[in-house]
């Protein structure tokens, strides 16, 4: 696919532009936390994932992609490992199993693709530690972070980009042209299912309470959203564009959050007799967040629906979660991301039409939720007995 020095310049600078999406991502999730706070946990997790993602992570991730590709740049990591014994191996990769801590994998095209992953792994494990605030220590959510960088994240990154089973669902039961999800929609459910597991069998140790102005901060996240969502998008050398091109596909995620803002901005205005930035700045996250996974077969049109839509998924699911059943839910994890990332998947059947393509979209949404809401549980468990 590609050679190691064959990619364009422009994917480097949109991998480094990319690393302003996490900022902007946790920007949006202050409201009834302190600032300083939100940032304090964004700053232990870009530490966290750097290290973490170069020890073991990139490795689990992409320690089998040369299977997939065939190029000089990734020759070393060709071993995708699978539970079975018996049939088609090929099939039921589970995660990659070369080039832990970089070693042997030295090249241009594989540092791209870490610095491309590099951002959906910060995301999966800032949003998986925010999720834990006031629920567990810092320490406890720093620990869980850390295992999200270091293998939960790189894992649904192989299974849904590297070449790992949920892509090859087609080939191994017939499910349309195997799991979709082309711009990473799958880590926004990883971090749901993880604030679930939270909110269900975890109390929070303190009240949430406002210590500063914060409503500048998520209008901020969303405007660094702007650009960092563009490397985000149009960074990693495994997209396969089709019909489609990277313009037109940064073109539609701008739609789609522009599409959520504005319904966010008409609901908070009509709602409360004036604008509100968090709800504004939130909602069209949200609508960017939707469209991710079938941006190359999307319309601009479509693409806006898309993100309108989630917008009123955000509104609604954060009204059930703090007006009707009374859960505090830190940053609005599930209802900003998880509710719009789950939507935008289940629709991408009707814009990349494949016999049993609704199938292999829920088995994937439903393995991953379950994977993280079970990881997040047990995690809770050994907090507790070791804080007794």
């Amino acid at each position: 696919m590609f050679e190691a020095t064959e990619f364009p310049f422009w994917m480097l600078l949109a991998s480094i532009l990319g690393l302003l999406a996490p900022v902007g991502l946790a920007l949006s999730t202050v409201d009834d936390d302190a600032l300083f706070d939100v940032g304090l946990r964004a700053l232990m997790v870009i530490f966290i994932a750097l290290a973490g993602y170069a020890a073991t992570g990139f490795a689990l991730h992409f320690g089998g992609v040369g299977i997939l590709i065939d190029s000089p740049g990734v020759s070393a990591l060709v071993w995708e490992w699978t539970p079975l014994r018996s049939g088609e191996l090929a099939h039921w990769g589970v995660a990659g199993w070369m080039g832990f801590g970089l070693r042997g994998v030295q090249t241009p095209l594989a540092a791209l693709l870490f610095l491309a992953a590099l951002p959906q792994i910060m995301t999966a494990s800032l949003l998986a530690l925010q999720a834990m605030a006031h629920r567990l220590s810092l320490l406890a959510g720093a620990g869980f972070a850390t295992i999200m960088a270091l293998a939960l994240a790189p894992l649904v990154g192989n299974w849904t980009q590297a070449g790992g089973w949920l892509m090859h669902l087609g080939e191994s039961i017939g499910a349309g042209q195997g799991y979709l999800d082309f711009g990473g929609d799958s880590f926004f459910v990883l971090a749901g299912g993880v604030a679930m597991a939270l909110l269900l069998f975890a109390r929070p140790q303190q009240s949430l309470q406002t210590e500063n102005d914060v409503s500048l901060a998520p209008l901020s996240g969303a405007g660094l959203l702007l650009v960092g969502g563009v490397g985000w998008i149009l960074a990693s050398p495994l997209h396969v564009w089709g019909g489609s091109s990277p313009a037109q596909a940064a073109l539609n995620a701008l739609l789609a959050l522009a599409a959520g803002g504005l319904i966010g901005l008409v609901y908070s205005w009509g709602s409360w007799a004036a604008p509100d930035a968090g709800w504004s700045a939130r909602a069209a996250v949200a609508g960017w967040v939707a469209v991710l996974a079938a941006l190359p077969w999307l319309s601009p049109l479509q693409a806006m629906l898309i993100g309108a839509i989630a917008a009123w998924a955000f509104i609604l699911t954060s009204w059930l979660i703090d007006d009707v059943l009374s859960w505090q839910d830190p940053g609005h994890i599930i209802a900003t991301f998880a509710m719009p990332a789950l939507w935008g998947l289940l629709t991408a059947p009707f814009f990349a039409p494949a016999a049993g393509q609704f199938k292999a979209q829920l088995i994937g949404v439903v393995s991953i939720l379950l994977v993280a809401f079970f990881a997040a549980s047990l995690w809770g468990v050994l907090v507790s007995l070791f804080r007794k």
